[in-house]
């Protein structure tokens, strides 16, 4: 300018794109832009404008940008959409993008519809923008499909993912990505793992994401050899050292059984964030090493670390697991009293609950329950009641399920735990009442589920299960055995008295 060369909408927009342009500077342009090109306005360097507001925070005048243009391009509108989402308003930008439809002068492209299927929280709306998205022959576009994947995913909808899943020609990182994290988050952590080998046996490289997925299916499924595997690969391809892929390390091992290993992989990451210690916390608290999860703690802190709700909850856990009483009421307390600055939870006071309760100090953990600043939930009296059944406290129990019964009807813990108490009281007659209360209220207790890895396969079973392929020689092995035992118990005339006998037993299988 000061040469006398005037700058046009492609000077103003490289200016705001710039991500070293500072807020001022942006202000003035923006100035500039209203005296300099008045009515001409070019749609580039407006959009640029409102991104560059959306960047620095500025909503408001984001949109008091947007509002006043005179012509709209589809990079307006997304542009406006993503700055709604960025702000934690999704809302707003399925909103303009109704708008957008409706005035029908600008037809969404398929960036403005991944955007909009990424603020879709309701999967009617998400089914309704997918049929949209085939009607106007975009929903092969590789970023839409993408967004459909991680759609589907948050809802639930497993089928639906694996039918679009399949309709992509030629995946990406991101498409794999996607349906392995929707995989491990629904509870399918075997399929989370076989597509990640799937689609390394094609010759793409997983990212850190998709390892975090595939670890914490590992250590859901208590796959150790798996997870070493994956984690073998991870140092292959430089991911072990990325925060999210040491940290579903650091969980996998902790939960299967090798604390050691997870603190090696603590160890060596350059990075550590809160989920870091949280993990290796929660991880000394599963083993019950209460002391090093105490030092973990004291580490933590020391070098300015600021705990969170879960961090907490591993310091109660491992004083609970460990039989400390006296310490884990001492570090509640210092928590409610705001020592740690982060806020208690219904989840935190069932630990106490639990942990008084355990040691059999029922008044207290009474009074603690009537002390929480918000109504006991189903846990806090779930933990209670478990803990009468340990200790056969009838009279607790029966308060206990009956607060359970009010919250949760249909929660089948709270009719087995206390037809458990008037069983350990001998009163048959009231377990049996309790027993034909739930079978009215057509309350169905989950069966239990026992899995066995072999050869990286997982097999699960349930009692009375006959749905696995080999179950006639599984049952016929069972029974060999049976009779194995029963001979040498014949042969050596020692009987060994167990609540059940072996054919009891396998007839329950």
């Amino acid at each position: 300018m000061e040469r006398g060369v005037e700058p046009n909408e492609h000077t103003v927009t490289s200016i705001l794109a710039a991500a070293c342009c500072p807020l001022v500077l942006g202000v003035q342009i923006h100035g500039y832009m209203i005296k300099a090109m008045g009515s001409s306005q070019s749609v580039y360097a407006w959009s640029a404008l409102i991104d560059f507001y959306s960047r620095n925070g500025e909503l408001d005048m984001a949109k008091t940008v947007f509002d006043s243009l005179q012509c709209k391009n589809v990079v307006t509108w997304c542009t406006m959409m993503q700055l709604h989402i960025r702000d934690g308003r999704p809302e707003d930008a399925l909103q303009l993008f109704d708008e957008m439809i409706s005035e029908g002068i600008v037809d969404p492209n398929e960036f403005a519809f991944s955007i909009a299927l990424g603020a879709c929280e309701s999967i009617a709306l998400g089914s309704q923008l997918h049929s949209l998205a085939i009607k106007r022959d975009l929903a092969s576009d590789l970023r839409v499909s993408n967004a459909l994947l991680s759609m589907y995913g948050r809802s639930g909808l497993v089928e639906e993912l694996e039918a679009v899943l399949r309709g992509i020609e030629d995946p990406d990182i991101v498409s794999w990505t996607a349906a392995i994290s929707a995989y491990f988050q629904n509870g399918h952590g075997e399929k989370a793992i076989a597509l990640l080998s799937q689609m390394h046996s094609q010759g793409l490289m997983p990212n850190d994401y998709a390892f975090s997925s595939v670890l914490s299916s590992c250590a859901d499924l208590a796959l150790l050899d798996q997870g070493s595997q994956f984690h073998c690969l991870a140092l292959k391809l430089g991911c072990d050292m990325k925060i999210c892929t040491g940290n579903a390390l650091i969980n996998m091992y902790s939960k299967c059984g090798q604390i050691v290993p997870a603190r090696l992989v603590f160890n060596v990451m350059d990075h550590r964030d809160v989920t870091s210690w949280n993990s290796l916390i929660h991880g000394y608290a599963q083993h019950g090493e209460v002391d090093m999860a105490l030092k973990a703690f004291s580490e933590m802190c020391s070098i300015g670390g600021e705990p969170n709700e879960s961090t907490l909850l591993g310091i109660l856990a491992a004083c609970n697991h460990a039989g400390m009483v006296d310490e884990g009421v001492a570090f509640f307390r210092s928590a409610m009293a705001g020592r740690y600055g982060a806020f208690l939870t219904p989840s935190h006071y069932a630990c106490a609950v639990d942990m008084l309760g355990r040691s059999g100090r029922f008044d207290d953990a009474l009074c603690l329950i009537e002390e929480m600043p918000f109504e006991p939930d189903v846990l806090v009296w779930k933990t209670m009641l478990a803990s009468c059944r340990l200790h056969g406290n009838l009279e607790t129990g029966r308060l206990a399920a009956e607060k359970l019964v009010e919250l949760s009807g249909q929660d089948s813990a709270s009719y087995v735990l206390m037809s458990g108490i008037h069983a350990m009281h001998g009163e048959w007659r009231d377990a049996d009442m309790v027993r034909r209360r739930m079978d009215e209220a057509g309350v169905k207790k989950e069966a239990g589920i026992s899995w066995v890895e072999v050869r990286n396969e997982v097999h699960a079973f349930v009692a009375q299960d006959a749905s696995h392929p080999d179950s006639p020689s599984i049952y016929r092995m069972l029974w060999e055995l049976s009779n194995a035992i029963f001979r040498c118990e014949k042969s050596s005339a020692k009987l060994i008295k167990t609540p059940f006998s072996v054919t009891s037993t396998i007839a329950m299988l």
